[in-house]
């Protein structure tokens, strides 16, 4: 009997379909969820997990003529309210009688944990479709996220089965542990909202207002060179920020791999012989480090070892 050799490109594809396909439909759900997330008309109360800390608040979002309009409020804790309105973003604390403004083409909106770019995901995630539940009532359905290095935390969404609303999301920690989440309790998806839904609920005239100046910057103006970039993170914003007259200005510079993402601030002040400091709160690790006059800070949802690897490789451009 002949022997039917199978070439080997040929053996590979057809035990990696399985793995592709379920990686496409994965992608498919994570692009729902995107979609779902900034386009549609919902409201609701959600329940946000972080550590010991629990917190609840009431969202109501819409969008009209293109415009995302959104309103978030505490309701438990220090009261405070959120407005956004495409780029501009309202931070309202009633205690204080602040409100603190700040306009920035990068904002992301919620929830924090929403995949902002799905392009390269596979290359750095595992990601498959997972069972099916109720949320809040609804029938839902997940998409699990193992990350392929330890640069990065997984995730599991749980998103609407008809709209694509994310309704619930978990981030992973290296042990399998829940680091953070938030679940929605109540939730209308579709229909008007109620009229005083999205409108604040103080009198800008009466409060003291504190405006962030933030200015784009492009990668020749930061005066600052990244010699470690991590596998699949990019820049995705680059900016000065002033939080107020008077206050010196920082760089703040955020990269992403689509999903997860990492803050450095650079800012003047400090001692030259401060020794370097990291420190975890909940699923946040922060790693501090004196540059000469400059303080950095690095900070995000990942890995310690992710944001001192990127903190390590800052350095200044040599004039």
């Amino acid at each position: 009997m002949a022997v039917v050799r199978i070439p080997r490109l040929v053996l590979l594809a057809v035990l990696l379909a399985p793995t592709l396909a379920v990686a496409e439909d994965g992608l498919a759900l994570l692009q729902r969820i995107a979609q779902g997330s900034r386009q549609l008309t919902y409201s609701g109360t959600f329940v946000y997990r972080s550590g010991g800390k629990v917190d609840t608040s009431r969202i109501a979002h819409s969008l009209s003529d293109g415009l995302e309009v959104e309103r978030i409020e505490a309701l438990d804790g220090s009261p405070r309210e959120v407005l956004r309105a495409g780029s501009e973003v309202k931070c309202f604390f009633p205690e204080e009688q602040l409100l603190i403004i700040e306009n920035r083409s990068s904002q992301r909106g919620f929830p924090a944990l929403l995949p902002a770019g799905l392009g390269s995901l596979p290359e750095y995630y595992a990601i498959r479709s997972g069972g099916q539940g109720r949320v809040a009532g609804v029938n839902s359905r997940a998409v699990l996220l193992e990350p392929r290095d330890d640069l990065r935390y997984g995730h599991e969404f749980w998103m609407d089965d008809a709209s694509g609303l994310l309704l619930k999301a978990n981030l992973i920690g290296e042990r399998g542990e829940t680091l953070e989440s938030f679940t929605f309790t109540q939730v209308k998806i579709g229909g008007p909202l109620e009229r005083e839904a999205l409108k604040p609920h103080f009198d800008s005239k009466r409060v003291r207002v504190q405006q962030v100046r933030a200015i784009e910057m492009k990668n020749d103006d930061m005066g600052w060179n990244f010699r470690t970039l991590l596998p699949g993170f990019r820049k995705v914003a680059a900016m000065k920020r002033q939080t107020g007259p008077g206050n010196s200005e920082s760089l703040h510079v955020v990269f992403s791999d689509g999903l997860a993402s990492i803050s450095v601030f650079i800012e003047p002040g400090g001692a030259g012989a401060e020794a370097d400091v990291a420190s975890t709160v909940g699923p946040l690790n922060v790693y501090r480090r004196q540059m000469g006059e400059y303080r950095l800070v690095v900070m995000g949802e990942v890995p310690a070892l992710a944001v001192k690897r990127l903190g390590d490789g800052v350095e200044r451009k040599r004039k």
